[in-house]
C-alpha cells in the first residue's frame, strides 16, 4: 500500500524534470491558441491566467527564474555527450 502525500512532502528531482518535461509542451500549445484569438476577450484573459499559473508553480518547483528566451524556459538541465 502506497503511502499518503502529505503538505511537506518534497519532489524528487526526478519527478520535477517530469513535471517540467511535461508542462513545457502544455505551455507551446496553449500559447500557439493565442495566434487566433482576438486580444482581451474572454477565452484570451482566461488562456493568459492559465499560463501565468503555471509559470508560477514551474518557478516554485524548481526555485529557478523562468528564461523566456530559451526553448525550455531554462529549466531543463543540459546533458553533455
Amino acid at each position: 500500500m502506497s503511502r499518503r502525500h502529505h503538505r511537506n512532502d518534497r519532489l524528487t528531482e526526478s519527478e520535477i524534470e517530469a513535471i517540467v518535461l511535461a508542462a513545457i509542451p502544455l505551455r507551446m500549445a496553449i500559447q500557439k491558441c493565442f495566434i487566433s484569438l482576438k486580444p482581451f476577450n474572454e477565452t484570451y484573459s482566461l488562456l493568459h491566467h492559465h499560463v501565468a499559473g503555471l509559470d508560477a508553480v514551474l518557478e516554485r518547483i524548481t526555485g529557478r527564474s523562468l528564461d523566456y528566451r530559451s526553448r525550455d524556459l531554462g529549466l531543463v538541465p543540459r546533458r553533455d555527450g
